[in-house]
């Protein structure tokens, strides 16, 4: 069953000289149950305005976007509102944590908002922390922690209300390789066995290895998909060679662009 389902989406932004630019050209893509969805595409491609319209932070101007049936463009802002407290999980490239609270304060403002006082007070929030490995870190603040347990924080406050999906945008852009990897590991933990589906905006390969399939954008449009066949090494590789592929496609274009003007 796919979880999430995007329809003919159309995206537009108007300037202040009232210039139309496309950002989504009729996106067609779904999201199957347990499956972790990578989207790539250079600055520009429409990779993080479909992430945002498809986890309802933006609205599309034609198109319909489902998840688990339900059709959040035709939902009003207070519906959809708490829709996504319930049904979505975010984890942002800067954290967005609340400086002002501990790290436990802000993996609770979920369930606090929702008024889940029988969740905080049971022992989700301690097995959550175990998971992620910040269960020694849950009294301090966030300017305490490294980049890295930042973004586990973040992680674990998307999925304690056990969303239905986690849009992750960019979630490796704002720390080191080493705790890249081990953020990955933690994703890729979360859909092994805790069945978490996951749709993740990234421009770094590596990252994009841990998928099961990578959907390609270009110019707001979807121009490739390829799913994991083997080990993250040649995932990897295959990545890489489709980067490469469009690089060059682009390159020639550019090329005879240039050359219509000459």
């Amino acid at each position: 069953m796919n979880v999430l389902e995007v329809k003919n989406v159309c995206k537009k932004y108007s300037s202040i000289k009232k210039v139309n630019t496309i950002a989504l050209k009729n996106i067609n893509l779904t999201l199957e149950n347990n499956e972790f969805l990578g989207i790539m595409g250079t600055s520009g491609s429409g990779k993080t305005t479909l992430l945002n319209v498809a986890s309802g932070i933006d609205k599309c101007d034609e198109g319909e976007i489902n998840i688990w049936d339900n059709n959040i463009c035709k939902m009003k802002k207070n519906e959809l509102s708490v829709f996504r407290r319930n049904n979505i999980g975010m984890v942002f490239q800067d954290f967005n944590l609340l400086s002002s609270l501990t790290v436990k304060e802000n993996i609770m403002v979920p369930l606090i908002l929702d008024k889940k006082y029988e969740i905080m007070e049971g022992d989700i929030v301690n097995k959550f922390a175990n998971m992620l490995d910040i269960d020694e870190i849950m009294e301090k603040y966030p300017y305490e922690i490294s980049g890295g347990q930042q973004q586990r924080v973040a992680i674990c406050r998307a999925i304690i209300n056990n969303p239905k999906i986690i849009f992750a945008d960019e979630p490796t852009g704002n720390i080191d390789s080493k705790s890249a990897e081990k953020v990955l590991s933690y994703f890729e933990l979360l859909h092994d066995e805790c069945n978490a589906s996951i749709l993740m905006v990234t421009h770094d390969p590596f990252s994009a290895s841990y998928c099961d399939r990578v959907v390609f954008l270009q110019d707001g449009s979807i121009i490739k998909e390829i799913r994991k066949q083997g080990d993250k090494v040649k995932f990897l590789n295959n990545i890489m060679e489709v980067l490469q592929e469009f690089n060059t496609i682009k390159f020639k274009n550019g090329a005879n662009y240039e050359k219509s003007i000459i």
